[in-house]
């Protein structure tokens, strides 16, 4: 039997997953959580009540979504921030590795983003993505055409998703696919804390002949709710920060996958 400090441990962990998960869809009622985590619906609406009272989330009857508001606001911009130097840096590494006239897909997220911030140096391009900010920042951009998905819209992430948004990439052909991940690990691979996007990544994967993905280096070695059910000889380069360890390098390299390692800009003397 656990102790009160390993249970106190668990349930902390089980409310940080749970507050992923809506802050990944937006939402997600009771059933839903006690289907992830085999758990009673009174143990789960507790942990809602909990995180409703720290002002995450407002519950509503058979599930919760994520505080919105100023509230809100102010905590989105605040998330965005975390690690930004190292997203930056990403960002103009993965930018060197597209070249004027690709086909490039875009997966919505704050590195991914990033990447889109440093391709000035491009005149021609055709961008297909779900994220809906990407599409608004580059579709007043001259020579770059954008392709948007259909799809269920979510706030949370600014993107699409949903059955529809995964068969809009059925005829799609790209040289390169700049692919977001939560967490990713040599042994498990990569995951999410929600299942909604799993359908959409994978029609992306299988649309591009060469697959980035794009993770600092927090998130190397975690794993977070849902794997996507994907080989490593899908996956081409990882590029990341030098935050990444020589050891984790090595095991990734040791799957086939090439990881290129961004440099972070040396601190200014005070």
């Amino acid at each position: 039997m656990k102790s009160k400090s390993e249970q106190f441990a668990d349930m902390q962990q089980r409310r940080e997953k749970i507050l992923e998960m809506i802050r990944e869809d937006g939402t997600v009622t009771v059933k839903a959580l006690t289907e992830t985590f085999g758990l009673t619906e009174a143990t789960l609406r507790s942990d809602l009540r909990m995180l409703q009272k720290q002002g995450f989330v407002q519950r509503y009857h058979g599930g919760a979504t994520l505080m919105t508001g100023k509230q809100n606001t102010g905590a989105m911009l605040l998330e965005r921030q975390i690690h930004l130097e190292e997203k930056e840096a990403i960002g103009r590494l993965a930018a060197q590795h597209i070249e004027n006239g690709d086909t490039v897909i875009f997966d919505s997220g704050t590195t991914t983003t990033a990447i889109t911030d440093a391709i000035s140096h491009i005149r021609r391009l055709s961008v297909v993505t779900t994220a809906v900010n990407i599409a608004l920042k580059l579709g007043g951009e001259p020579g770059i055409n954008i392709l948007l998905t259909g799809g269920t819209f979510k706030f949370p992430t600014l993107s699409t998703s949903g059955e529809k948004a995964a068969s809009f990439f059925e005829n799609v052909l790209a040289e390169k696919l700049f692919l977001a991940t939560a967490c990713i690990s040599p042994r498990l691979g990569l995951s999410f804390p929600s299942e909604t996007d799993i359908k959409v990544k994978l029609a992306m994967i299988k649309s591009a002949s060469t697959v980035y993905v794009v993770a600092d280096s927090s998130k190397i070695d975690k794993v977070s709710m849902f794997a996507l059910p994907c080989d490593w000889s899908n996956i081409h380069y990882l590029i990341t920060d030098s935050g990444i360890s020589p050891a984790q390098v090595k095991a990734f390299e040791a799957l086939g996958v090439k990881v290129l390692v961004a440099p972070l800009p040396l601190k200014r003397a005070m």
